[in-house]
């Protein structure tokens, strides 16, 4: 097909040449050149096809070759632990459960008895002003979710962009407004740079350390008092650390389970549906045993399985 079409080409210039009057040589020069454009297009298309029939060839012959690698691999192993979306529940003989936030859900006292117990700790050990004593916990003030900035000592709530929410910024117990939030970081966005200096105050337990946080940089503020942002965190951290490390928390929640403690008569219904019908159950925790046995002998009272050791 080519071959054709270079003739044509090639009659046309023979035509040009002598019938097209004193314009012809140069008309010639060009059509010839675009006929050499021609072939080395041509020649390129044609390596370039013979390429992607090579790679197909290979992907074939790959493809073909997966049946067998796959009876080549591994064998699952049977005593492992691995996802399974369709998963019946009906078919799984053992249950195992977490005790803070799953067997034992707790009142908000409790966010109060940390706040309290880790203000003291300021004040007794790390020698912060005695009038931090009259702090109260606010539990209108923290929620889930809050990052503390340690280089600049704001409280930060951030979207799933990574941006600062307009009414999500605090220094101490004063809301910044959008204006200040762009006077101070430049824009709404944190950058990665920028990101290396926040802290992440997630969870649950979380909620009195921003409280505590939040005052304790308030009570600077009003006292026109100079301080290191970072170190207001490490203090209240370390009080944090301090509180549950000592058993100080756990102590106090056994002390009076009936206010830190909630009853989940709907968990009991369901641990006991799972012992009738034959599961096995056990309890995974970090925490003192102490301190779940008290809980867990809390919350089974009045059921027929008081003693939550042989539920198992």
């Amino acid at each position: 097909m080519r071959g054709h079409l270079i003739d044509t080409v090639r009659l046309a210039i023979e035509f040009i040449r002598f019938g097209g009057g004193c314009r012809g040589y140069n008309s010639s020069i060009s059509f010839e050149q675009k006929i050499l454009k021609l072939e080395e297009d041509n020649q390129l298309a044609e390596e370039e096809i013979a390429k992607i029939r090579r790679e197909f060839d290979a992907a074939k012959q790959s493809f073909f070759k997966i049946p067998d690698a796959l009876k080549g691999m591994q064998k699952m192993d049977p005593n492992g632990i691995y996802v399974n979306k369709n998963l019946r529940l009906e078919n799984i003989q053992v249950y195992g459960f977490d005790y803070d936030y799953t067997l034992a859900h707790y009142s908000a006292n409790l966010q109060s008895l940390i706040y309290e117990l880790a203000k003291e700790h300021l004040v007794n050990e790390f020698w912060y002003p005695g009038s931090c004593l009259e702090f109260k916990y606010d539990p209108t003030f923290p929620i889930r979710g809050l990052y503390y900035d340690k280089l600049k000592g704001c409280l930060l709530k951030l979207d799933f962009f990574g941006s600062i929410e307009p009414d999500g910024c605090y220094f101490g117990r004063r809301k910044f407004t959008k204006k200040e939030i762009e006077q101070i970081y430049g824009t709404r966005h944190i950058g990665r740079d920028q990101a290396r200096g926040l802290v992440s105050l997630m969870d649950f337990f979380c909620f009195s350390e921003a409280c505590l946080i939040a005052d304790i940089v308030q009570h600077f503020v009003d006292a026109k008092l100079e301080f290191d942002a970072p170190y207001v965190y490490q203090d209240v951290n370390r009080a944090i650390q301090h509180v549950h490390g000592s058993g100080l928390a756990h102590r106090g929640i056994l002390s009076d389970p009936q206010r830190y403690l909630v009853k989940n008569s709907q968990l009991l219904r369901f641990l006991r549906m799972l012992k009738e019908n034959g599961k096995k159950l056990f309890l995974l925790t970090n925490s003192p045993y102490y301190f779940v046995d008290g809980g867990m002998r809390f919350m089974l009272e009045g059921c027929d399985h008081q003693n939550w050791k042989y539920m198992n």
